[in-house]
């Protein structure tokens, strides 16, 4: 009875073919001196019974899992920024050989990928939202596993990818100024999480280098769910600012919502504008002004990388992706 290719194995190859289990080894994973007739032989017969490597067995050798730990922040799976992320950062360590493993974490407690590097789950991890003083960084760092932080930093001690914030909340704000928007209503999320640190800072420095104070302004900090959007909407809309700019997409879907409820025409009574993009914010209508970012370049960029870095190759420590100033629209 004639076998399976998936019941194939090295040891069937080396005894058909007369030579060693190393040899075929070897051959197989291009690893040392082999002679040419040899290798030909062998290649041709892996070819002929369509053998697959086992990964387990692969995996013993290299002493590799072939997994890496996407860690996400908990609350936020529904979130279409980080499922872009799980979507880009699969497909680009996929065509490696990689397989991703989901970590929700939430706040302060690492005890997720304590246990999954602890366990030695996976072979490095990526970090989707860096937070001030993140402990996850410090325990990486401890456990000596690579890995990767999205988001700007200005730590040279690891490895990150992302896109330049400041920058490009600077230049939005300058847009938005030069418009003769000067008074305008910051809505943002969690102050200790550093994409929003870097991006009000870009929003302060376009407001200073145009000659204008922030104190005519309206922030709001902490805003993390609809609810507390929503909260503190009428009291803003009663400061009658210019615009309302949103620290991110999701902030801006929640404001959006709230307008049309209470009968506000986005551009003709509130402008509004996004520090970040996204498909949802494009489609609205009107669309929404908004800083864009390349997620699927970004996320694939991000676990190429720590797959490099796995296999042992130098990676640099900051890696940028560029952005686009979207005008929409939403702002007049």
């Amino acid at each position: 009875m004639e076998r399976s290719a998936s019941a194939v194995t090295i040891s069937d190859i080396a005894c058909e073919l007369g030579v060693s289990k190393s040899t075929v080894s070897r051959v197989i994973n291009c690893k040392g001196r082999i002679g040419a007739e040899t290798r030909r032989r062998v290649m041709e017969k892996v070819q002929s019974c369509n053998y697959v490597p086992n990964p387990m067995a692969k995996g013993l050798v290299l002493r590799r899992t072939f997994n890496i730990g996407v860690v996400i922040p908990k609350n936020e799976e529904d979130n279409p920024f980080f499922q872009n992320c799980l979507v880009g950062i699969s497909e680009s360590v996929y065509r490696s050989g990689y397989d991703v493993l989901i970590v929700v974490q939430s706040g302060g407690d690492i005890t997720p990928l304590r246990r999954l590097v602890i366990n030695r789950k996976v072979d490095g991890v990526i970090l989707t939202r860096l937070e001030e003083n993140d402990e996850s960084v410090d325990f990486l760092k401890k456990e000596e596993i690579p890995f990767i932080v999205m988001g700007t930093s200005g730590d040279d001690g690891f490895c990150h990818v992302g896109s330049d914030h400041i920058s490009g909340c600077y230049e939005m704000t300058r847009f938005m100024v030069s418009r003769g928007c000067e008074k305008v209503a910051v809505l943002a999320g969690d102050k200790k999480n550093s994409v929003n640190t870097f991006r009000f800072e870009g929003l302060k420095r376009g407001f200073a280098s145009s000659g204008i104070s922030l104190e005519n302004s309206i922030i709001h900090w902490n805003l993390e769910n609809q609810n507390s959007v929503f909260s503190v909407l009428p009291d803003i809309m009663k400061q009658n600012p210019q615009c309302l700019v949103c620290m991110d997409d999701v902030i801006c879907l929640h404001v959006l919502k709230w307008l049309r409820q209470n009968d506000y025409e986005v551009p003709a009574d509130i402008q509004v504008i996004s520090f970040y993009d996204s498909q949802v914010l494009e489609n609205n209508m009107p669309p929404i002004t908004a800083l864009n970012v390349n997620v699927s370049n970004f996320t694939k960029k991000a676990g190429c990388l720590l797959v490099d870095m796995i296999e042992g190759k130098k990676v640099p420590s900051h890696t940028k992706v560029g952005y686009e100033i979207k005008i929409r629209e939403s702002f007049r």
